[in-house]
């Protein structure tokens, strides 16, 4: 028979000797909002600190409805105090104006002018992790970066992209060149998923096509390519990734473009004059999936000093300012409008979309490759 005080002394002894053998959780104050350059985190010291537009503000964030000294938070306990500085526009908490201190919870958002700020509390070592990961994610970013071709500014073809990775980083590519004096070819690759994994098989599959190193190919035949890239690059072999692509190669001598849109939307060719775009595409399935999938071939005669835009779904599939969501038809107006002086035309197309969407980092990779057939 167990006495009962000798059970319950057991237990005690028991459960002192797992918290010895748990490791000390040390836990952080933050908050966290977005610019257009990115995601900012700050942690709130035992001193606590003022927000504000500007000196002697501690968190200074330069917004013309925010105050000089706008408002506090402090630490009390285990919590976040925020108190309301007499800021000419206030204060806000879930939508009412603070009049006095307000004992703020994880995951309690405020606003402050036209930022809001979120208030977390979490374990120093998840926030040491993450950003550890963060830094793994930009040298991946970087790695991208440099398989990126430079533009082609002179001559019968020109070429340029434009490339900008989302917070996660997708798995978005793109590449162009001369293939002899007559073809031009290039593609907008996009893998499926986000992260270190999907960038990566994105760098996989542009080296094959941009080495010309696919066997039994010829590249001027697009649907050569994206058959022989489904057989190199099986999803089952990859984590489960799948690629979407359009390539295409143009033969100068004939201004014929020929085409494969492996499970990617659309692409856009407008010539000067055209009221509208004109959707470039046939249904061929996404590379990876099935090893025998057949892929189609188009063609079509390009005019002269026409446009062809290629891109990923991340330049369209966006979240908007106001809330709502895009859609291809926006970008299709964008593409559309009239060039900036100054700007190449993949960076006017990316600072029409910026524009619109809501701050912050896109969901998903921007890229946008446009062509010029002279």
């Amino acid at each position: 028979m167990i006495n009962g005080d000798d059970y319950t002394s057991e237990q005690t002894l028991i459960g002192k000797s797992l918290h010895r053998l748990l490791p000390k959780v040390e836990i952080g104050h933050f908050l966290c909002y977005t610019t257009p350059n990115g995601p900012v985190r700050v942690r709130v010291e035992p001193g606590g600190l003022i927000i504000g537009r500007s000196p002697p503000a501690d968190l200074q964030i330069p917004e013309p409805n925010i105050s000089r000294r706008h408002c506090r938070v402090e630490l009390v306990g285990e919590g976040v105090l925020l108190t309301d500085l007499a800021s000419t526009n206030g204060t806000f908490l879930d939508g009412k104006r603070l009049v006095g201190p307000v004992l703020l919870i994880p995951g309690a958002q405020f606003s402050a002018g036209a930022i809001s700020i979120r208030y977390e509390r979490r374990d120093l070592s998840e926030i040491a992790e993450e950003a550890v990961l963060a830094e793994e994610i930009k040298r991946a970013e970087e790695y991208v970066r440099a398989i990126l071709p430079p533009p082609v500014t002179k001559g019968p073809v020109l070429a340029e992209g434009c490339f900008v990775p989302s917070s996660k980083l997708g798995g978005d590519a793109f590449g162009y060149q001369f293939l002899d004096d007559e073809n031009f070819a290039g593609f907008v690759l996009d893998v499926s998923g986000h992260g270190i994994g999907s960038a990566m098989l994105a760098v996989n599959a542009a080296n094959l096509i941009r080495r010309r190193t696919l066997p039994d190919v010829d590249f001027r035949d697009p649907s050569q390519v994206a058959r022989a890239l489904n057989q190199a690059l099986p999803m089952e072999e990859h984590n489960g990734l799948m690629i979407t692509m359009w390539s295409f190669c143009y033969h100068l001598p004939t201004r014929t473009l020929s085409f494969c849109a492996a499970g990617h939307h659309a692409a856009y060719l407008m010539a000067p004059g055209d009221a509208e775009p004109a959707p470039v595409w046939l249904r061929s399935p996404a590379l990876g999936m099935m090893p025998t999938a057949k892929y189609a071939l188009g063609t079509v005669q390009v005019p002269e000093q026409a446009r062809l835009y290629v891109f990923t779904d991340g330049c369209f599939e966006l979240a908007l300012a106001e809330g709502e969501y895009w859609s291809q038809e926006g970008l299709r107006d964008v593409i559309k409008g009239p060039p900036v002086a100054g700007l190449a035309e993949p960076q006017r197309i990316y600072q029409a979309v910026r524009a619109v969407a809501r701050p912050g980092p896109f969901d998903d990779d921007f890229s946008m490759l446009v062509v010029t057939f002279n």
